[in-house]
C-alpha cells in the first residue's frame, strides 16, 4: 500500500511537472508574440514623417479566416501602418489562432523592412548596384515601370502584373511587383479610363521605389486620411489573396456563415435547448427535372425549439442551397420574431 501511495505520489507530481511545462511555455511564445508586435510598433513609430491622431494605434490589426477543412478553423493577420507618410498593409499566413497569425504577420513585415529591404539599402550605399534609370526614348510610364522592374536587381527581373477595377464609371489599377522575393500590390487614384489609371499607378510606383527621375514626383501628403483619420483605409477586397485562393475564401466565408447562424441560434434557445439536441434539422429536394450538374436543390431548415420552418429558394447545388436558406433564417434572428409558423421563399 505504501509503495501504491508512492507511485501515485510520483504520477501526480510528473503531471504536475508537466502542466507547468506546458504554462511556462505557453508564456514564453505569448511573450516572444508580444516581443515581436512591439518591436515591430517601435520600427514603426521611429519612421515616422508626420504625428498620427490622439487615441490611434500604430499597429492596426485585422483577420481574415478560413475553413481548411470541413472541422479547421485557420486565421490569416494583417496589420496596417503608416511608414514615412505612405500607408502599408502586411498579410501573413494562414494559422490556427488569431494569436500565432499575429506573431506571423509581425515578424514577416520585420523581416521585410528591417531585414531585407535594410540589407538593400545598406548595399546600394556601399557602392553596390544603383538603381537604374528608364530608358529616355520610353513614353510611356507603364513601359518605364516595366523597364525599372526588368534591371532593378530587387525585383530579380519578374515583370510587373496589371489588373484593373472598374465602378461608377471610375477605373483603378492595380499592379503586383515582386521585390527581394516578397510579392508587392500597389493601387493609384480612380481615375475616368483605365489608360489614366495605369499612368497614374506607374507613376506612383516609380516614385515609391524612388527610380531615377520620379524622386520629386510626389511627396507625402498630412492631410490625407490614412494619416489623419482614425482608421487607415482598407485595401481592396481578397487584395492578398491569388484567383484560386480569393476563390477557396468566399467559399470559405459562406461556410463559415453557417457556423455563425447556428451559434446565434444556439445561444438565443440555450434555456430551452435538451442536452445533446441539436438546434436544427435538415431536409432537401431536388429537381428530378433537371439534368444539369450539380442539380437544381432547395433546402428546408426545422429549429425545433422555436417552431418554426424555413425553406429556401432552388439553388445550383445542395451547399448553396442551405447557405440560401441559412440567410433567411438569420434575416429571422436580426428581427427578433417569434412564434408558430412556416416561411417559404
Amino acid at each position: 500500500q505504501h509503495q501504491q501511495q508512492q507511485q501515485q505520489q510520483e504520477q501526480q507530481q510528473q503531471q504536475d511537472e508537466q502542466a507547468l511545462a506546458a504554462r511556462q511555455a505557453a508564456d514564453d511564445q505569448e511573450s516572444a508574440g508580444k516581443g515581436v508586435i512591439s518591436l515591430l510598433q517601435e520600427f514603426v513609430q521611429c519612421s515616422r514623417q508626420f504625428h498620427a491622431p490622439q487615441h490611434r494605434a500604430i499597429l492596426q490589426w485585422t483577420y481574415d479566416n478560413r475553413m481548411a477543412d470541413f472541422t479547421t478553423l485557420e486565421f490569416r493577420g494583417t496589420v496596417a501602418f503608416v511608414l514615412d507618410g505612405v500607408p502599408h498593409h502586411v498579410a501573413g499566413e494562414w494559422y490556427p489562432s488569431k494569436k500565432q497569425a499575429q506573431r506571423d504577420t509581425a515578424e514577416r513585415a520585420l523581416a521585410f523592412f528591417v531585414g531585407k529591404w535594410g540589407e538593400q539599402l545598406l548595399l546600394e550605399q556601399d557602392g553596390g548596384p544603383s538603381r537604374p534609370s528608364p530608358p529616355h526614348e520610353q513614353t510611356s510610364e507603364m513601359q518605364m515601370l516595366e523597364s525599372f522592374c526588368g534591371s532593378y536587381s530587387p525585383c530579380a527581373g519578374v515583370a510587373p502584373q496589371w489588373s484593373h477595377s472598374c465602378e461608377d464609371g471610375e477605373c483603378r489599377a492595380i499592379v503586383e511587383i515582386t521585390m527581394l522575393g516578397v510579392p508587392h500590390k500597389f493601387s493609384g487614384d480612380a481615375k475616368a479610363t483605365e489608360q489614366e489609371a495605369t499612368r497614374d499607378t506607374a507613376r506612383r510606383v516609380l516614385w515609391y521605389l524612388q527610380c531615377p527621375g520620379f524622386e520629386a514626383e510626389f511627396s507625402p501628403d498630412p492631410r490625407a486620411p490614412a494619416v489623419n483619420s482614425k482608421e487607415i483605409p482598407a485595401p481592396p477586397t481578397n487584395w492578398a489573396s491569388g484567383g484560386a485562393e480569393g476563390s477557396a475564401q468566399q467559399i470559405a466565408e459562406r461556410k463559415t456563415a453557417l457556423m455563425r447562424v447556428q451559434n446565434k441560434l444556439q445561444q438565443a434557445f440555450a434555456k430551452q435547448l435538451r442536452p445533446g439536441q441539436s438546434v436544427w434539422e435538415w431536409t432537401y429536394e431536388t429537381d428530378e427535372e433537371d439534368k444539369a450538374w450539380p442539380p437544381l436543390c432547395r433546402a428546408t431548415v426545422k429549429i425545433p425549439v422555436a417552431s418554426q420552418t424555413f425553406t429556401g429558394p432552388w439553388a445550383r447545388g445542395q451547399r448553396d442551397a442551405q447557405i440560401d436558406a441559412c440567410g433567411i433564417v438569420s434575416a429571422f434572428l436580426s428581427a427578433g420574431n417569434g412564434g408558430e409558423s412556416q416561411i417559404r421563399a
